[in-house]
């Protein structure tokens, strides 16, 4: 019986260490996250527009929206630049940004964020060397948004 025993917790004791490392797979390192970036586009390149940054206007300040449809961009934004945008393609994201001088140009990059699966519109805003300090429309023309989904706005001016 003393044997019997012993033969079964040795066993036990054998087979519960092969279970941990004998014929089980290592686990798989994780994949980094890579976050995806996305084609935007602007109204100057799409439908012919000039200088929207001074020539666009909204009724924000230091803030952004989202325009889905026409309508809305009738409603919303006045100037010179008054295009039938293509709202089955694109969503228009507008904002206000006060400059302490002149801008250098601005330049737009939309990501969508690998462990959040938010998007992101980063603008960054070069500076001139004007004395000047604008109050200037930004703009971007980024792919339709399904209903009910947002996108977040960077604005850094450098």
């Amino acid at each position: 019986m003393k044997t019997t025993s012993t033969l079964l917790a040795t066993t036990a004791i054998l087979l519960s260490g092969c279970a941990t490392v004998c014929g089980t797979e290592p686990e798989p390192e994780p994949r980094p996250c890579l976050s995806a970036t996305l084609a935007v586009k602007s109204l100057e390149t799409e439908y012919g527009c000039q200088n929207t940054t001074r020539q666009m206007n909204v009724n924000l300040s230091e803030t952004y929206t989202v325009i889905r449809s026409q309508q809305e961009f009738e409603q919303q934004v006045s100037g010179s630049c008054r295009p039938q945008i293509d709202f089955a393609v694109y969503d228009l994201v507008v904002g206000k940004k006060g400059l302490a001088s002149g801008p250098g140009g601005i330049n737009y990059t939309l990501r969508q964020e690998c462990n959040t699966n938010k998007l992101v519109l980063s603008v960054v805003i070069g500076r001139s060397m004007t004395t000047e300090a604008p109050n200037i429309t930004y703009h971007a023309l980024i792919p339709k948004l399904a209903a009910g989904q947002e996108v977040g706005v960077q604005v850094e001016v450098k």
